[in-house]
């Protein structure tokens, strides 16, 4: 028996190829559906998350120095930029679909479109420029139907070059930090690793590049080049397994070879830099009063030297989070204890203690009980001189404590206050006052006012 012939096929003749033009016309018409879906499930309520990565990292980042905190900060910059760039690009194409929209319901409502002879005040000069300029309709509508899916598809693709680059730093840093705490030398080790792995990486980048140059330079003069083309396919094998071609490629070649190819390279190389800056300009603007001020006469130098709200934790806000300063329980005190607390940040400390403290092995309080207290209290102590109205005051006072409502870790000492007279009386504390006058180690110098009020408590 003969076989059933394709339908629309003739006998004798090979079956007519398949209708992928027809099959993809059908899918483009759900294409905005989709899209419009997409954006605005997803480009507003972007706008949320970045709150929640900051709170977090900000909770996280106090405990940890050197390569894991290096992790937090790139974790937290890029998908905060991630979240930020992306929810700014999906509004954007939410409002170029909304004007195609619109553009079509004209489309159906006016099918001759724009109707030149009958627009007042446009002389031929004026009606030729015109319309040699804005087109017909159907030319907006292709326009602004082709600028919407090219930049929800960009969108798309720098969504998960950025997903790519933070989990795989992420990654890499962490398992680095994990090879250098096997050799008792975490940041250097982890260091070396991480600029080893990205060195390696820009260098198979730009290995095949090299190679098709000289190869055709080679081909141009008639010489054989197996053995250094078989070198470059093992190179992009290489590649392949470093980065998911299958999954980017076919996006980003796709802009890259219907649209401007050096414009597309800039474009994305931009967003790519401007996501990894917002998270830093957001962590700036929250230990700042104020990024934007014309503040010409109560300056920065003006209020260190009279009242900042984070060294008062009745005065503190989510504003001060990142200000981790010596505090007190108010501006004003009515008992005859004054309790001081003192932070121990990780990041500043550990490399002060592996320096001054020599009753801690590589600054590490390996210590147990009330043995492991004391070492904490007399290491911390060696870092910082405090003076209350000038007189010093000694720390070997002061106590280990934990503050989970500060989301800190410091020592904390009840001043007495009986002697002083009511009124005003000042607290100055110094850390590293042996520091330089830059750099992470310089010396930091904190003023506390505050009022004792005796007779309040009565």
């Amino acid at each position: 028996m003969s076989e059933a012939l394709e339908p629309g096929s003739t006998p004798g003749l090979p079956p007519p190829e398949p209708d992928h033009a027809g099959r993809f016309a059908r899918l483009r018409e759900r294409t905005d559906e989709l899209e419009l879906f997409i954006s605005g499930l997803l480009a507003f309520a972007l706008l949320a998350v970045p709150g929640r990565i900051f709170e977090a990292w900000a909770t996280s980042t106090v405990h940890t120095e050197g390569v894991y905190a290096y992790a937090l900060w790139f974790g937290f910059s890029t998908s905060v930029g991630l979240c930020y760039v992306v929810a700014v690009a999906l509004i954007a194409h939410l409002a170029i679909r909304g004007y195609w929209v619109g553009l079509v319901g004209l489309k159906i409502h006016f099918p001759e479109g724009i109707r030149w002879d009958r627009i007042p005040l446009l002389g031929p000069v004026s009606r030729g420029f015109y319309q040699s300029r804005v087109g017909t309709l159907e030319q907006s509508i292709a326009n602004a139907d082709k600028a919407a899916s090219t930049l929800f598809a960009a969108t798309l693709l720098f969504a998960l070059t950025m997903v790519l680059i933070g989990a795989g730093s992420v990654v890499l840093l962490a398992v680095a930090g994990a090879v250098g705490a096997l050799f008792g030398n975490t940041d250097r080790i982890a260091l070396l690793i991480v600029g080893s792995f990205f060195g390696l990486f820009i260098l198979l980048n730009l290995v095949p590049l090299s190679l098709e140059k000289w190869i055709a330079s080679r081909k141009a003069r008639g010489a054989a080049s197996a053995r250094i083309e078989r070198t470059m396919r093992r190179v992009l094998v290489i590649n392949q397994w470093l980065v998911p071609m299958r999954l980017l490629l076919p996006v980003q070649l796709t802009l890259q070879s219907n649209r401007y190819a050096r414009n597309f390279v800039v474009a994305y190389f931009v967003a790519v830099m401007v996501a990894m800056t917002i998270g830093g300009v957001q962590a700036i603007s929250s230990m700042e009063f104020s990024l934007f001020n014309r503040y010409a006469v109560v300056t920065e130098d003006a209020v260190e030297e009279g009242m900042l709200s984070a060294h008062y934790e009745s005065l503190r806000v989510e504003h001060d989070r990142l200000l981790r300063y010596p505090m007190i329980p108010s501006d004003v005190v009515e008992g005859t204890l004054l309790r001081v607390f003192i932070p121990h940040q990780p990041q500043r400390d550990n490399a002060l203690a592996r320096q001054h403290c020599a009753a801690l092995p590589e600054g590490r309080n390996r210590l147990r009980g009330p043995a492991a207290e004391a070492a904490a209290v007399q290491c911390l102590a060696r870092f910082w001189t405090v003076t209350l109205d000038g007189s010093p005051v000694a720390l070997d006072g002061f106590v280990a404590m934990e503050r989970r409502d500060l989301e800190m870790r410091g020592l904390v000492g009840y001043l007495p206050l009986s002697a002083l007279a009511p009124g005003r009386h000042d607290l100055r504390l110094v850390w590293n006052a042996s520091g330089p006058e830059r750099g992470t180690d310089r010396q930091r110098r904190y003023r506390i006012p505050f009022w004792y009020a005796p007779d309040a408590a009565r």
